[in-house]
């Protein structure tokens, strides 16, 4: 079903594309009152997520989905947040570290930058002077994205065709704390600057999303031409470290499943392929070295050790982790039958 890509292509006076998706379930919102009354309605009840880009059509064949192909990227998007052991202070030093790199000019003025405090840590949005569409920019995205983050110890992901986010200015019941926007400049450049705790209507104009547009931006075409892919570093493989899987949004059927007891065999199936797939960034699982292999599969297991099962054995779920790890996740239909399915918009099966 196609839907109205002539929405993709106004940026009005806001800095959100249409049409996208929300909610863990990824259901179509094609317009901006759409978007509002999604948050109206689950702000404080849930976490409220969009897709980080909008996109053009829907899939042809998986209809319930958006076509990843079509994706409009309008921006660049890394996420910090605090590791074990680690402070707050240790992540806005990431943080600056990343914007002094983006902007190494005029660091007193971020006119291209929105920052959201999460909580824990920081998503960092980096706007395009002009959208770019399909995955094959992407991977070159993804590429100055992880380019641009080397060596910063707290990040904990990059932006992707696929990726879900916190939307700002909303509740997290499970933490019991809001994402809030601040004000970008006055972050970077204030020592004493206040981090609200809760949304402020002034601070309104800096949301990544439906915020003032950005000053300016980031030419990332002039950058992918004079940044030329080495043959030795094929474009699209992994080259990031394997995330955790802890901070991996876990859909409602599965999560009411996976907290079963005694959970169903398609339901281990489903948990392995969605942790597998989230941890290595959506990258295809050939990309992944030895070593990367070997720990996104003890990051797994580990994982659901703790999920209290009556017949967790460590040996027997590491030897089904490694036989289905490999494996790209691609579920045309849903193995876990506990309530709504996220991936038909919302029809149980």
């Amino acid at each position: 079903m196609a839907v109205n890509a002539d929405t993709n292509k106004r940026r009005d006076y806001m800095t959100m594309l249409f049409p996208r998706e929300i909610g863990l379930r990824r259901t179509l919102c094609e317009t901006r009152d759409d978007y509002d009354n999604y948050i109206s309605k689950v702000n404080g009840k849930a976490s409220c997520y969009t897709s980080l880009y909008s996109f053009e059509r829907r899939d042809e064949i998986r209809t319930w989905k958006m076509d990843v192909e079509s994706v409009v990227m309008d921006r660049a998007w890394w996420d910090f947040d605090m590791i074990e052991g680690g402070t707050l202070e240790d992540v806005k030093q990431d943080v600056f570290k990343l914007i002094k790199r983006l902007n190494p000019t005029h660091l007193s003025i971020v006119g291209d930058i929105r920052i959201v405090f999460t909580g824990r840590g920081f998503h960092v949005h980096q706007f395009f002077d002009t959208p770019v569409k399909g995955t094959a920019i992407a991977k070159h995205i993804d590429r100055y994205q992880r380019l641009q983050a080397r060596g910063l110890k707290t990040l904990d992901g990059v932006g992707f065709p696929q990726k879900l986010t916190r939307i700002p200015d909303t509740y997290n019941p499970k933490r019991g704390r809001w994402a809030v926007n601040i004000e970008p400049t006055g972050f970077y450049i204030k020592d004493d600057y206040e981090i609200p705790t809760e949304p402020l209507k002034e601070l309104k104009c800096y949301d990544p999303y439906t915020g003032e547009p950005p000053i300016g931006g980031f030419n990332i075409r002039a950058w992918i031409a004079n940044n030329p892919v080495e043959e030795t570093t094929p474009v699209g493989e992994f080259e990031g470290e394997i995330g955790c899987a802890g901070q991996i949004p876990i859909p409602p059927c599965l999560e009411k499943a996976m907290r079963d007891e005694n959970p169903k065999h398609t339901v281990r199936i489903a948990l392995t392929q969605h942790l597998a797939e989230n941890l290595r960034w959506f990258a295809h699982p050939s990309t992944l070295t030895p070593e990367q292999r070997k720990q996104c599969i003890e990051t797994i297991v580990a994982f659901m050790s703790k999920l209290g099962w009556r017949d967790y054995n460590e040996h027997t779920t590491r030897f089904h982790v490694e036989s289905i790890i490999d494996y790209e996740h691609s579920p045309n239909k849903c193995c876990v039958d506990a309530g709504p399915c996220w991936a038909h918009d919302g029809v149980k099966r």
